[in-house]
């Protein structure tokens, strides 16, 4: 349908002259009555929708006759098109691809797809883009109520007419469109700022099947504006992940081939951190987790400069922990990110930083592994030592050492800050925060309280029971686009990056348009987990936006505070509460696993390992058995060498299960389903001792033997009992066995059989503990009895029964008969 066509059907026909008078009168009141009916809707809208001016509608109503033809009041074929939103929900239109900020020379570009959301056919029909380039947003609320497509604003400005073919029904088709710098939807724009963009998509009848609200924001360049300060805003991205993996391979290394070939020493380095670096002193180095505290078999913490020590243990630790295909993937797109925009500022997690190819720039450190602090703070800290983690693990200094490890240990470190975690901040995490050396935390998706408020620096100067913290609070909306997430599940358009990109911009030149004068530095936060592309895609708009200045940390670190930040935070964080929410009782089932896996391990250390002095003389004959198997695996010589002391190994065990604690705690969403690698190690660590039970018995007398073998795959020997019990009273096995299993070796333990009847019984064999804990996988053996007379007393018994039988037929040929017999 033409839109010659439409303005021929909105003419109004020709009538007799004695009825225009009447007419006229009945074409004012009918328009009375609309308008009047229009401000009733817009008043009782639930948020108060953005009406044009009454002077823009004029000129935007002026400028549509003009352009059209039409008659002043009359329906364009783009307002047409808005006020048939009653049959949407057949389609859907997704923004693609924009042009966020659009120059004198840019043009305007987009992509759209168009989906069938219904059970039949769309016949072929229009998508038109239009705008209101004389239109400016006066409010916030102006701007959010477009975006949800509760507005009434006019887009009479057409950028282009696309024809849109069928569409079957679960099918999308996309739509493109680059239009040139001289359209007349671009030149009608005489005002730098946000605009409004809506994209409908008209049928073949003429019915508006979807319509999608967006924004672009036009620059001052070409423009007769007068030029105001740019707005200061500071991006920040942290450079962190969760996408940590320990395999099985690299738990097998850690567990039972340590110490294989290496001296008592422990001098030389670990095969399995050998290679796959294009530094490998530099990742060896880097690896030494000296935030990670580590554990004696008693469970006391070692200082931080034992931790820190940088022994083979520790460099296994790191070739332990690996990154995930996908966190490498992720690693290398963050590093392109920080080389292609100079101006984005990274907060690097120290845990993370050996991973990079090179040696990425680095604005500022925030605590180890991305620690949780503010989940700490709603927790018991006993709960953290239990699951392996000391407060050691995330200060502020361990995260200084950690960066010396891999930038080189004169290089300066970077300034410290406490990332925020699942909760707000409050004075008791900022507290925490404090003593463990931190001065100032960040809160990435800025505070709920407050945030309709003007655009302000936030920067603000909290005292706590610690001393004083400074706060940087990140603009709320700007980071809450910027982090993936649409302003609100009713802004369609921000449901892609595209359109998010498009109204951070548009909100970022409202904000600089609200206060041209004021001098501000707003702080934006990406997501720790977001998409590298948005986080390209918003910098690359924001280095082209004229009226944004790009900042960093260290001038935002020297602003001055806002005045009622304090009066901000004594109204909503009440000293030595905890009101920042439930965000830090999610973790509880974590610390939980970890408590359970890390007393497992202190538990075999303690009741199952042979300890010191113990583990070197072994009785002759395990000795003997233990000699002869090495030299059956051809391991004699390393086996010789292996060293005695099995201490080191089982703090490199430690260390491995508390550096997953560290990451499992961390503030990323997945973190803690790192807990069942954990879980994972301490397993594979009581499995490494095994029973290998005889697969069944059969019995044929009343006493027999139940050989019972059990392997041990660790290279330190182990002291275990082997239960046996039965499920029947007739045939039963002796109770338990001791025994000690030497390193890579296997010893056969026998079970005496008792069998008092003929009878079939299940023999459970598992391994108890020095405490008389059951450990490890259990086995089975069937046992069958079929008892036979073969010993002595069934040939008496025989002997017997025969005599008793000749003494009865003796008795029957020679008794004497009765009379009447």
């Amino acid at each position: 349908m033409t839109e010659d066509h439409l303005r021929g059907q909105d003419r109004a026909p020709l009538q007799p002259r004695g009825c225009r008078h009447t007419h006229r009168y009945l074409h004012r009141l009918t328009a009375a009555a609309c308008s009047l009916l229009a401000c009733l809707g817009l008043f009782g809208s639930l948020s108060a929708p953005a009406e044009a001016s009454q002077s823009d509608r004029g000129t935007a109503v002026a400028r549509t006759a003009k352009t059209t033809g039409a008659a002043p009041g009359l329906p364009t074929l783009a307002d047409k098109a808005q006020t048939d939103g009653s049959q949407e929900g057949e389609a859907d239109i997704s923004l693609e691809s924009s042009t966020p900020v659009v120059t004198a020379t840019s043009g305007y570009s987009f992509k759209v797809k168009i989906t069938n959301k219904g059970r039949e056919t769309l016949s072929g029909g229009n998508l038109l883009a239009s705008t209101n380039a004389l239109y400016s947003f006066s409010s916030r609320t102006d701007m959010q109520t477009w975006a949800e497509g509760g507005a009434r604003i006019p887009t009479p400005d057409v950028f282009t007419r696309q024809e849109v073919g069928d569409i079957a029904p679960d099918q999308s088709k996309e739509i493109s469109a680059d239009l040139p710098s001289d359209n007349p939807g671009i030149h009608a724009m005489v005002a730098w700022g946000p605009k409004p963009v809506r994209f409908a998509y008209v049928d073949g009848e003429g019915k508006t099947k979807a319509n999608i609200y967006t924004f672009l924001t036009r620059t001052r360049d070409g423009l007769q504006t007068a030029d105001t300060p740019p707005l200061s805003v500071t991006m920040v991205m942290p450079v962190t992940t969760a996408d940590w993996a320990a395999t099985k391979d690299s738990i097998k290394a850690l567990v039972n081939d340590r110490g294989k070939d290496e001296p008592e020493t422990g001098g030389k380095q670990s095969p399995a951190n050998q290679g796959g670096s294009k530094n490998n002193e530099a990742e060896s180095s880097s690896g030494r987790q000296t935030s990670t505290p580590t554990h004696s078999p008693s469970g006391n913490s070692q200082g931080e400069g034992q931790a820190g020590q940088g022994d083979s243990g520790e460099k296994k630790t790191t070739a332990f922990l690996t990154l995930t295909p996908a966190g490498a993937n992720r690693g290398r797109k963050q590093e392109d990110l920080l080389a292609k925009h100079p101006a984005l500022q990274s907060i690097m997690d120290p845990s993370y930083l050996h991973t990079f190819t090179g040696m990425p720039r680095v604005n500022g450190l925030m605590q180890p592994a991305d620690f949780d602090i503010t989940a700490y703070a709603e927790n018991e800290p006993s709960s953290y030592r239990d699951a392996g983690v000391d407060p050691q693990a995330w200060r502020a200094a361990s995260a200084g050492d950690q960066y010396r490890q891999t930038a080189g240990k004169s290089a300066d470190v970077p300034g410290a800050y406490a990332w925020q975690g699942r909760a707000e901040w409050t004075r008791t995490s900022m507290a925490e925060a404090k003593r463990q050396g931190y001065d100032t935390v960040i809160a990435p998706e800025g505070f709920k309280a407050g945030a309709g408020a003007s655009a302000h620096t936030g920067k603000y100067t909290v005292t706590t029971s610690a001393g004083e913290v400074t706060v940087l609070s990140a603009q709320r909306e700007l980071s809450r686009l910027a982090q993936g997430h649409p302003t609100s599940s009713l802004a369609g358009g921000e449901a892609t990056g595209a359109g998010r990109t498009a109204r951070f911009l548009a909100q970022s030149a409202f904000y600089q348009m609200e206060q041209p004068y004021a001098d501000r530095d707003l702080m934006v936060c990406f997501g720790a987990g977001e998409n590298p592309a948005l986080v390209d895609q918003i910098m690359s708009a924001a280095e082209e936006a004229t009226w944004l200045s790009l900042g960093d940390l260290a001038t935002l670190s020297k602003a001055t505070p806002q005045d009622d930040g304090g009066q901000y935070f004594q109204s909503v964080l009440e000293p030595g509460g905890k009101e920042g929410g439930s965000g830090g009782r999610e973790m509880i089932p974590t610390l939980h696993s970890l408590a359970t896996s890390r007393k497992d391990i202190d538990r075999f250390g303690t009741s199952i390992l042979v300890e010191g002095e113990t583990a070197t003389p072994e009785p002759s004959q395990t000795r003997a058995k233990s000699d002869t198997q090495a030299l059956a695996r051809q391991d004699a010589s390393s086996t010789a060498r292996r060293p005695t002391n099995p201490q080191p190994w089982l703090d490199d065990i430690n260390r491995a299960h508390d550096l997953i604690a560290l990451h499992s705690l961390s503030g990323v969403g997945s973190a803690p389903l790192l807990a069942d690698q954990a879980r994972a190690l301490s397993d594979h660590l009581l499995e490494a001792i095994r029973i290998n039970p005889t697969e069944s018995i059969t019995v044929v007398s009343e006493t027999a033997t139940m050989p019972v073998t059990v392997s041990n795959s660790l290279p330190f020997p182990v002291r275990a009992k082997v239960s046996s019990k039965t499920n029947s009273t007739e045939i039963v096995t002796a109770r338990t066995a001791d025994t000690v299993i030497p390193a890579h070796s296997e010893v056969q333990v026998t079970f005496t059989i008792r069998v008092a009847t003929a009878g079939q019984a299940d023999a459970d064999i598992s391994l108890i503990d020095r405490d008389g804990n059951a450990f490890g996988r259990s086995g089975n053996t069937h046992i069958t009895s079929n008892l036979r007379l073969s010993d002595m007393s069934g040939l008496v018994i025989v002997v017997v029964a025969v005599l008793l039988g000749l003494l009865g037929l003796w008795r029957q040929f020679h008794r004497t008969k009765d009379p009447d017999e």
